[in-house]
């Protein structure tokens, strides 16, 4: 997936590192583990990745390899102890504070396995996806117990979300937020039928080399785009996740009604996209097309989700 699963989930080597064994993990009974957390309500198993994995009922002390999971967790009000850096999009300004409080434990791909087994944690949370080390899951299963959940495309965050809240014995809430957006989706499509079956929408984002990209239906925010029934430009096969796009076949977004831009988490453009955006081959295809910054392009998380909803009623209601 490289570009396609937004850059930082897939690729690179993680270091090889000694680490003391199960440190962080917690008896059956809840009492502390060699590590010092301490789990109550003894262990549950869970469908992983890799297979079924026992991991503690109650855990107190998680710590995630990703910041999906981290997003997911902040969403029904639990608090990681530690996580791995945002490396691209942004996190929610509500959440931006919880975030930064949270020890640091390297990126997705470069985790500093000393930093988590200093965390003690009782259960380990994140994303296995292709281009990680194969023996992660292992350096992971010796500091604590370890749920690792697959990912087949950017836009399968809503399961992953409720998956993650389920792990922390919140998944009511994780489900509460999905009802929750599946019925403010239903409101859209009821409340502006009109304009979403008469627009054509194209999400595009430019990479750090320049690069132009558009994303389909089951990217970050376009699976968003598709729960509301909305059409796609057909630059944007629906096959795939997302398309890089040449000046030479800009004329592909020429059914664009509304293109949607890479922002950052307060709504600010990204500089890339809008250089890209500004070029005399993209305006002179879609000069007559809405250019909006979505805040929230990178969609990972059920309140991401709302965001996205937010900024695509405001553009119906004008439509």
């Amino acid at each position: 997936m490289s570009e396609v699963s937004r850059r930082a989930l897939l690729g690179g080597l993680l270091g090889t590192t000694t680490l003391p064994a199960a440190c962080g993990r917690a008896s059956e009974d809840g009492t502390p583990g060699p590590g010092g957390a301490t789990a109550a309500g003894g262990t549950r198993t869970v469908e992983s990745a890799r297979g079924p994995v026992e991991i503690p009922r109650a855990p107190r002390r998680v710590v995630c390899t990703d910041f999906y999971s981290t997003y997911a967790l902040l969403d029904v009000g639990f608090t990681p102890v530690g996580t791995a850096e945002a490396t691209v999009g942004g996190v929610l300004p509500a959440q931006q504070a919880a975030y930064d409080a949270l020890t640091k434990v390297g990126t997705t791909t470069e985790l500093r396995y000393e930093a988590i087994a200093a965390l003690t944690p009782d259960l380990v949370l994140g994303t296995l996806v292709p281009g990680l080390a194969e023996d992660l899951p292992e350096k992971l299963a010796a500091i604590a117990p370890t749920a690792l959940f697959a990912a087949s495309s950017p836009g399968d965050w809503k399961q992953r979300a409720v998956r993650a809240a389920d792990a922390v014995g919140r998944r009511a809430e994780g489900e509460a937020l999905a009802r929750a957006y599946d019925a403010r989706v239903a409101e859209l499509r009821s409340t502006h039928a009109e304009p979403l079956g008469r627009l054509t929408w194209a999400l595009v984002r430019a990479s750090t080399d320049g690069t132009v990209f558009v994303d389909g239906a089951t990217s970050w925010s376009g699976v968003v785009l598709a729960d509301l029934g909305a059409r796609l430009t057909a630059a944007a096969p629906a096959d795939v996740p997302t398309t890089p796009i040449s000046a030479e076949r800009y004329d592909g977004l020429a059914d664009a009604d509304v293109v949607l831009s890479l922002a950052d988490a307060t709504g600010r453009p990204d500089p890339r996209t809008a250089d890209a955006l500004g070029q005399a081959a993209f305006t002179r295809t879609v000069d007559a097309a809405r250019q909006v910054p979505l805040s929230s392009y990178y969609a990972a998380h059920y309140l991401d989700g709302q965001a996205v909803l937010d900024q695509v009623e405001a553009v119906l209601e004008q439509s």
